[in-house]
């Protein structure tokens, strides 16, 4: 099994195991996105090749590599074009396509060039105006901006570098007290 595969397994099995322990309500189109096996794709499921590209650049400026790898290198896009299909409606899935299409499209009026084409001091701008509804993006933009980084966020912590490399871990939380002392009036503990 490739480094790859093994990841987005080990990302499955690690959040459907804590949304077990922790009681988590997740949809059931959600459990089954993540649940399901096989390798990971060599092609979009959803998005196009441009588009599947244009998400990872966006991610990668939402979650860049410092000291732990950043969204692209555990190939948060990939997620993300996976939870679309899955989980999205036609209607969030052709919102999100459409928010795509205009940063490149703003891009394109304002310096000639796709989004991914400029330099990254222009992208992080674009994305500041895009972050703020300032022209000439809208209020529409900025609400796909948030979904993106939404689903940046739960692609990347989802992830095994995210979860074990930038967060802590902590399998049980407490740690275990064997030989603990039983008396009459030791309390049970309650789970909720």
């Amino acid at each position: 099994m490739l480094h790859a595969e093994r990841e987005i397994d080990g990302r499955r099995s690690a959040l459907i195991k804590l949304a077990g322990l922790c009681g988590l309500a997740l949809s059931g189109d959600a459990l089954a996105a993540l649940a399901a096996t096989g390798k990971a794709p060599a092609a979009p499921e959803l998005l196009s090749a441009d588009a599947l590209a244009l998400t990872a650049v966006l991610a990668e400026h939402i979650i860049p590599a410092t000291d732990t790898p950043g969204a692209l290198a555990v190939g948060a896009h990939r997620t993300i074009d996976h939870m679309l299909m899955v989980c999205a409606t036609a209607t969030e899935q052709q919102s999100f396509i459409a928010g795509l299409e205009r940063v490149d499209a703003v891009a394109l009026a304002a310096d000639g060039k796709r989004f991914r084409a400029l330099p990254a001091k222009r992208r992080v701008a674009l994305l500041h105006a895009l972050d703020g509804a300032a022209a000439p993006f809208t209020a529409d933009d900025q609400r796909f901006f948030r979904t993106l980084k939404s689903y940046t966020l739960f692609a990347y912590y989802t992830s095994e570098a995210g979860s074990t490399l930038e967060l802590a871990y902590l399998p049980v939380p407490g740690g275990y007290k064997g030989n603990f002392p039983v008396r009459k009036n030791t309390r049970t503990w309650a789970l909720t």
